[in-house]
Parts: C-alpha cells; sequence; structure tokens
C-alpha cells in the first residue's frame, strides 16, 4: 500500500519534501518550547535580573510565533498535496473503468462506485500524507523525549516505556476488530449512498407507480444496516479508546506521586517537573498516535483492497491494427450471450462499400447488441469472426476505428449541456460549411447557424425529441466515418423530418458502409439489403 500510494504523493514530491522538513521543524519546536518553559521556571530558584526575564519571554515568544506560522504553511503544503494526489488517484481508477467491458459496467450500481472510488482514494492518501508521517515524526520526537525523561529521572523513564508496553498489547488485541467493522461499515456506507440516489433519480417513477411505501422502506432498510455498522464500528473504536484513557491516567498518577514526593524531599526543581510532566503527556499523545496509526492503517488497507478490486478488473483487448479504409465487413457465424441468456446465434452477413443495410427484428432480438459488437465494446465477448477487410476485429485498434472510421447514432441520442455547436462538433475543429451542407439536408429551423449558440440544458429538455435525433445525425455525417450506423434515428420524427433524413442518405451513401436499424417499413424499403436477426 505504501509503494502505491507513493506514486500519486511523489509526483509532488519538491512540495512533499519542504512539508516533510517543516514536520521535522515542527517536532523540534514541539520538543524545545517545554524545556525553554522549564528553565524559565527555575529561574526563579536563583537570583535573576528583570532583564533576563524578559529577554526569556522575549525567546519564548519568538518560538510560539515560529511555530503557527510553520503550522499554517505545513497545512497549506498537506491540502495542496492531498488534493491533487487524490485526483490523480482518481483519475487513473476512472480511466481505468472506461477500458474494461461495459458489460462489467453495466453490472454496477454506479453511484455506489462513484462514492466508493472517492472515499477510497481520499482514505488511502490522507493516511500515506498525514497519518504515516507523523508516525514518522511521533517516532522520531518520542525517541528523544524519552531520552531526555531518562536523563532527568529514571523511574518516570520506566513508567513511561511501561505505559508504551501497554498500549501496544491493546492494540493488538484491537486489531482484527476494527478491520472487520471498518470494512463492513465502508461498504455499507456506499450502499446506502447509492440507495439515496436511487430516491432522486425515480422520483417521477416513483409518483406514477404510487411505489413511495416500498422505495422509503428500501431506504430505511439500507440505513439500518448502515447504522448497525457505523454503531459497532464506533462502539470497538471507543472501547480502544477508553482502554487507552484509563492507562493515561493510571499513569499520570504514578508520575504526580513520583514527581510530587521528589519535590517535596529537595530531589527536584519544579521547572524540572514541569517538563517532565509535559514530556509525559507529550509521550502519551505520541504513544496513542503511534497506537493510532494501526488503527488507521487497518481503515486505509480496507480502501487499499477496494481500490485494488477495481485495478485488478481485467481491461479489453486491444491489438494493434489501424485501418484507414474500409472495403468490406465479414460476419461469420457471430453468437453472443449476456448473463446466460443467449441474444444473437449464428449470424452471418457481408457488409460492403456502397451499400445502406437495413436492420429488422423483433424487440430484443439483439439489434442494438450487434450495433454495440460491431462497434468494438464487446470485443472479448462475441463468438465468432468479425472481419474488416482482411482483419479480424479482436486484431484492431478500435479506439483507433471508433475516433475515424465508425460512428453511431444511438436510439436515444446522448447530447452535452452546452451548445447546438459543440453537440455537433464534439469540441472538434470542423469546417463551418461541411456542417451548414448537412444541416440544410433537414432545412430545420432551430438547427440554423443563427441558433448553433443556443444552449440545451443538462436533460436536454428545451429541445424535441426529432430536434436530437437531427443534432445526433448532422453530428455523425460531419465526422464522415466509412461505416455509418443509425439505430432507430427516425422515430421521433415527422414525416418531412423521415424524407429528409433518406435524401442525406442517398448523398452520402457511395463510399460508405451503412447500417439503419428501424421498424419503419418507409425507411428499410429504400435499403439495398434487409438483414434479419
Amino acid at each position: 500500500m505504501i509503494k502505491f500510494c507513493s506514486k500519486y504523493v511523489f509526483q509532488y514530491k519538491i512540495e512533499y519534501g519542504i512539508y516533510f522538513l517543516l514536520g521535522i521543524i515542527l517536532c523540534g519546536l514541539n520538543t524545545f518550547i517545554p524545556a525553554a518553559m522549564g528553565q524559565f521556571i527555575n529561574m526563579f530558584n536563583v537570583e535573576t535580573t528583570y532583564s533576563a526575564m524578559l529577554k526569556f519571554i522575549f525567546l519564548l515568544l519568538l518560538l510560539y510565533v515560529a511555530k503557527e506560522i510553520v503550522c499554517y504553511v505545513n497545512k497549506i503544503l498537506y491540502i495542496r498535496i492531498q488534493t491533487n494526489a487524490a485526483f490523480s488517484l482518481n483519475f487513473e481508477i476512472v480511466n481505468h473503468l472506461k477500458k474494461i467491458s461495459p458489460l462489467v459496467i453495466g453490472r454496477t450500481d454506479l453511484s455506489y462506485l462513484s462514492q466508493r472510488i472517492n472515499n477510497d482514494a481520499n482514505d488511502v492518501l490522507i493516511f500515506f500524507i498525514s497519518s504515516l508521517t507523523e508516525l514518522i515524526f511521533s517516532v522520531f520526537s518520542a525517541g528523544i523525549i524519552l531520552f531526555m525523561i531518562w536523563k532527568m529521572d529514571s523511574i518516570a523513564f520506566i513508567v513511561t516505556m511501561f505505559l508504551l508496553a501497554l498500549y501496544f498489547f491493546i492494540y493488538i488485541g484491537f486489531k482484527k476488530r476494527i478491520y472487520n467493522c471498518s470494512y463492513g461499515m465502508k461498504e455499507e456506507k456506499s450502499n446506502f449512498f447509492s440507495r439515496l440516489q436511487e430516491q432522486l433519480e425515480k422520483i417521477e417513477f416513483i409518483k406514477i407507480h404510487s411505489m413511495d411505501s416500498f422505495f422509503s422502506n428500501r431506504l430505511v432498510a439500507s440505513y439500518q444496516k448502515l447504522y448497525r455498522s457505523i454503531f459497532k464500528q464506533q462502539a470497538t473504536i471507543q472501547a480502544f479508546a477508553n482502554l487507552e484513557g484509563i492507562v493515561g491516567a493510571i499513569s499520570v498518577c504514578i508520575l504526580l506521586w513520583i514527581g510530587g514526593k521528589k519535590i517535596l524531599t529537595g530531589d527536584m526543581q519544579i521547572g524540572y517537573f514541569y517538563m517532565i510532566s509535559v514530556y509525559f503527556n507529550m509521550i502519551l499523545e505520541y504513544g496513542k498516535e503511534i497506537v493510532a496509526y494501526g488503527q488507521e492503517y487497518q481503515e486505509a488497507y480496507v480502501s487499499f483492497e477496494r481500490i485494488k478490486s477495481i485495478l485488478e478488473i481485467k481491461e479489453q483487448s486491444k491489438g494493434c491494427i489501424r485501418l484507414n479504409e474500409i472495403k468490406q465487413i465479414r460476419i461469420q457465424d457471430l453468437n453472443f450471450a449476456y448473463d446466460q441468456k443467449e441474444t444473437i446465434k449464428s449470424f452471418s452477413t457481408n457488409l460492403k462499400k456502397g451499400k445502406v443495410y437495413g436492420l429488422k427484428g423483433e424487440n430484443g432480438c439483439g439489434k442494438s447488441t450487434l450495433i454495440k459488437i460491431l462497434m468494438g465494446m464487446y470485443v472479448d465477448e462475441y463468438q465468432g469472426n468479425i472481419i474488416w477487410n482482411d482483419t479480424e476485429m479482436r486484431n484492431l485498434d478500435m479506439d483507433y476505428i471508433r475516433e475515424h472510421v465508425i460512428s453511431v447514432t444511438e436510439q436515444e441520442p446522448t447530447l452535452i449541456a452546452d451548445t447546438i455547436y459543440n453537440n455537433i462538433a464534439l469540441y472538434r475543429k470542423l469546417d463551418v460549411k461541411c456542417i451548414q451542407r448537412a444541416v440544410d439536408c433537414f432545412g430545420d429551423s432551430i438547427l440554423k447557424r443563427d441558433n448553433w449558440d443556443l444552449q440545451i440544458n443538462e436533460k436536454s429538455s428545451n429541445i424535441s425529441g426529432g430536434e436530437k435525433q437531427k443534432i445526433a445525425i448532422i453530428r455523425q455525417v460531419v465526422q464522415d466515418g466509412q461505416v455509418m450506423i443509425f439505430d432507430e434515428p427516425t422515430s421521433a420524427m415527422d414525416e418531412s423530418g423521415k424524407k429528409q433524413f433518406l435524401q442525406l442518405i442517398d448523398q452520402i451513401k457511395n463510399h460508405k458502409i451503412i447500417i439503419i436499424v428501424s421498424h419503419d417499413n418507409a425507411i428499410l424499403n429504400t435499403c439495398d439489403e434487409i438483414l434479419i436477426l
């Protein structure tokens, strides 16, 4: 886990180096200030001038101010490193998920997944930057302070060492329970937020079908599991903390007894007793931090294991061959099953450039699945052969093919909350005249150049379904791919829109392979061949 986290934190090695150096300075100041205060108290046991006292007070003031400045800079650096490193880890996980099969993602609750990724990424990096670094400082400071206590009073040193050993054994007894409770709590927390988002995403469905009671019960049931897991985790952690507190209280009383007795007999100055008592409390805190490190390690390790389980999901296969011209696509004995349910069985065909193919079939027969297979979305799951020119699809760089060769208009087009122009161009530099020619084929007023700056809202509710389809079709046409797939492209259009679409297809078909999925016979009758699934 340490090696894993360092990859992201050390991207900011200069900032981390300064952060670490300032941490050492802070440890030094924390150790030196009690010693200076003890010496100040001891000044009053001998004759001390007023000016000497003022100089000492000024020195203490400088130390306290320096400590606060170092603390401030250290905290700012910590925030910068932790925030940037967490984003880098989140970014890598999301990029990895983009490379795995959509079938795997489709089985996952995305609300749960996004909550889990963000929380776990922050947890492991906070542990590395804060907890692990503080552990190093705590061990370093504790070593110095123990040496100073030993030099001042050997009995106080023995009491301190006994306390640290006791803390360690308490932690050993609680370690496994804390890990198990933390893992369960994190899982239930992610599940709860998934159920919470479900309530918001399905408000309309809940109202239409009068399912408020059912969904409310689902949320309450999820909360009850979360509550039990939180209660169990916090009860375990609190029991651990209370045992620490009891041991600490007993140790403080022993120290007071030892120190008080030596002051009464004149064997110890009050200033030294002050130093020992402060250092003893610091040792208690360092001991707790060292033991707490074990607890935090268990919790962070849970997050690390969950991140690792995501990063270990196998990425889709990717070939290296790139094609720029497609003459034909041969589909030979294609079979595809999803969750053991056969969707496509022994399908074969030959698609040639210059032809328009109509694809028809009953609902659920696999038309949309076939499109996704041709797009390379299920490259590891299909059986049979799909040969582009003379190359099996599994050997192709399908990222390149999707960017330069094949394009699709979805049955329910996805639009971005942006302008009409950016939804057509998809942030590429395109020839405005080319876009204009495609727009002119439809003659739709909302698509005219004067309206290209019209902002489409988040859910695309400020334009009609037919307008969404026209934007998606124009977007595909201006990309000018050699293989074009249209999935129910005119389902929301009127007769005029359908006619304009067919005219557009007639204009562009000569040097392309075009597949149109449709139930509309008027559309299918214009195709050169009909494929039936």
